[in-house]
């Protein structure tokens, strides 16, 4: 019996000793930031456990580790919307106490000024400035500085927010706008702790009635930045564009930023070509081998002769990862996926979905619904989605919500080879956390 109860602890997940309780949390090799609403917590405690706050201590590889709390609802208090957030390497845990004890102290590093157009983030290692509508750029990362990456999480939107289709078929006039057109809900800047500075910003779409963006934004002391946008539907609309975005991620500071990223899984053109994305890029001399796999780099700057259309690539399946990185500088910025996306079979259930854009330097995520004529010249595309301009569209209903979370990472590394094998060890890493068993991702 008593080797039974041994087994369901382990299985649970959680350890109860007198009166402490802790939960687990598995990272990977390379470490990545943790935000986590104490609301969470509730599917993690027993119910007949009553935790103290200001017990809370966070252990890796059996060493304390700095975390913050920061009071979102600005109560003074720990409550539901609060957030817990610290940086997870290896295996740790959580622990918890039913008994007072006091609030461990930490050295606070960043600091943070109100400016007129917004406020300043510093640290040691890391400098940014936030627009009033809550829209980051980092200017600084050690001892580079200028546009390092700019417009982190800004939304780009387009469609028909004169819509009457189901009343009589009519789409009225198209419209498209990006984050800085909307209405300033809210913005505030939350923790500028020991280990990050937060960025919580409501915005309002005055085009689109009832579409609001609620973009909350981590920036890390070790170059991470996590980004968590979601779009909130308080209405109605057709929508030809749905995307999260950060913008001149390097290359505008430095000339040889390299575009680098695993091969896609699906690519148009290549489909339309008749050949694999693999062989598509290998036509351009944009791959190379890393360890056994493919990768696709191109410089940062060039269109690499499209198929059709200016965008580098488009209509592409989202990757665990893609990156701009400058081999003179060692320097790089990456964007990182919670998940490998799963990319559907089935043609149209995929292009209505999210997809990967590389264009004017920008990193875009998200749904793209302009069908373009060329999908009807090629055999491999025709017919797969229709060309009446009506049955286009994402159609959004009250209530729903789409939600875009991202690990953006500034890193170093001495060249491509070195920056591939720290990324898949990174993605590996944010891919694989789980706190209490339970991936990151779905807090």
């Amino acid at each position: 019996m008593k080797g039974f109860f041994v087994l369901m602890l382990l299985l649970i997940g959680f350890v109860l000793f007198g009166a402490n309780f802790s939960i687990p949390v598995i990272a990977g090799d390379v470490e990545v930031p943790v935000v986590m609403e104490f609301s969470n917590f509730l599917d993690l405690i027993p119910e007949d456990f009553e935790p103290i706050w200001d017990s809370i201590r966070i252990y890796f590889d059996g060493k304390e580790v700095p975390y913050q709390v920061e009071d979102v609802d600005e109560n003074g208090r720990i409550s539901a919307k609060d957030y817990l957030v610290f940086l997870a390497k290896g295996k740790g845990e959580i622990v918890l106490s039913d008994e007072k004890v006091s609030r461990p102290e930490y050295e606070k590093v960043f600091d943070v000024i109100e400016t007129e157009t917004g406020w300043k983030i510093a640290s040691e290692k890391i400098g940014a400035v936030v627009n009033k509508w809550g829209l980051a750029k980092i200017i600084r990362y050690e001892n580079i500085e200028g546009t390092i990456l700019d417009e982190i999480g800004i939304a780009r939107v387009s469609g028909w927010p004169e819509s009457t289709f189901y009343v009589d078929g009519n789409l009225g006039n198209h419209y498209e706008e990006t984050s800085g057109a909307f209405r300033i809900v809210s913005v505030k800047i939350i923790g500028a702790g020991p280990v990050a500075t937060g960025i919580m910003a409501t915005l309002a779409s005055e085009k689109f009635k009832g579409l609001i963006q609620n973009l909350v934004v981590h920036i890390f002391h070790n170059g991470d930045i996590l980004v968590d946008n979601s779009f909130i539907f308080e209405n109605y609309a057709d929508i030809m564009k749905l995307q999260t975005m950060v913008t001149r991620p390097l290359a505008i500071l430095f000339e040889d930023t390299l575009h680098i990223l695993p091969v896609f899984r699906r690519l148009i053109w290549a489909d339309q070509l008749g050949i694999t994305p693999y062989e598509y890029w290998l036509e351009r001399n944009a791959v190379i081998w890393v360890d056994n796999l493919p990768y696709i780099v191109f410089p940062a700057k060039d269109s690499m002769k499209p198929l059709w259309w200016g965008a580098t690539y488009i209509f592409a399946s989202m990757e665990r990862w893609r990156t701009n990185f400058s081999p003179t500088a060692r320097i790089g910025v990456a964007e990182i996926l919670p998940e490998n996306p799963f990319v559907p079979s089935d043609y149209k259930k995929w292009l209505d979905g999210d997809t990967w854009i590389y264009e004017s330097l920008e990193f875009r995520d998200g749904v793209f619904k302009w069908m373009p004529s060329e999908f009807e010249v090629y055999s491999a595309t025709k017919g797969i989605y229709s060309m009446r301009l009506e049955d286009m569209p994402n159609r959004y209903k009250y209530g729903d919500v789409v939600r875009h979370l991202r690990l953006f990472s500034i890193y170093e590394a001495n060249d491509e080879e070195t920056a591939i094998r720290f990324l898949e060890k990174k993605s590996e890493s944010f891919r694989n956390l789980k706190i209490g068993g339970k991936p990151f991702k779905e807090f």
